[in-house]
């Protein structure tokens, strides 16, 4: 008699299947690495990332998701397709889909982001720069505002001024 029990006559469990009702093999791989996790060095994913735990060193995947939980601390640059931020990244954010900033996130540093969100009460320290693919010359408003002041001038110098008669 064998030990291990036939596969294919045991009902599907929670982890096979997903919420769409389709295998869990078919679905985008999570991975979950919990609070009391800490890591230094360079970190890679593919699929989706949550994490909660502590990270020194470069985050990176090319089409992948990171969530960056409430308690989650990432000190160095993160690289990914999308990213939700719930807790503290101190360093320079890449992210060629979105980034949103959500509940208490805190940001010190850029984010170079093709979308970006953010709720109120978040911290965010840096520049935000847009990742169109195209470089955009600068919009020049030097002259938009020298005409407003010339014609500031212009309509004061017409009108009499108020104590005169």
């Amino acid at each position: 008699m064998s030990t291990f029990l036939d596969s294919s006559k045991r009902p599907p469990l929670p982890s096979d299947v997903t919420r769409t009702g389709q295998p869990a093999a078919a679905a985008r791989n999570t991975t979950i690495l919990t609070a009391d996790c800490e890591f230094k060095g360079a970190m890679a994913f593919s699929g989706e990332l949550q994490l909660h735990g502590r990270l020194e060193g470069t985050i990176e995947s090319e089409g992948g998701t990171l969530t960056v939980g409430e308690e989650a601390l990432i000190k160095g640059e993160v690289k990914v397709n999308d990213l939700l931020i719930y807790g503290k990244i101190q360093g320079n954010v890449f992210a060629t889909g979105r980034v949103e900033l959500r509940g208490k996130a805190e940001v010190y540093g850029d984010i170079h982001s093709n979308r970006l969100a953010m709720d109120d009460g978040v911290v965010f320290i840096g520049k935000s720069n847009a990742l169109s693919g195209k470089n955009q010359p600068a919009t020049d408003f030097s002259k938009m505002f020298t005409r407003l002041g010339a014609a500031a001038k212009t309509n004061t110098a017409a009108k009499p001024s108020a104590g005169s008669d």
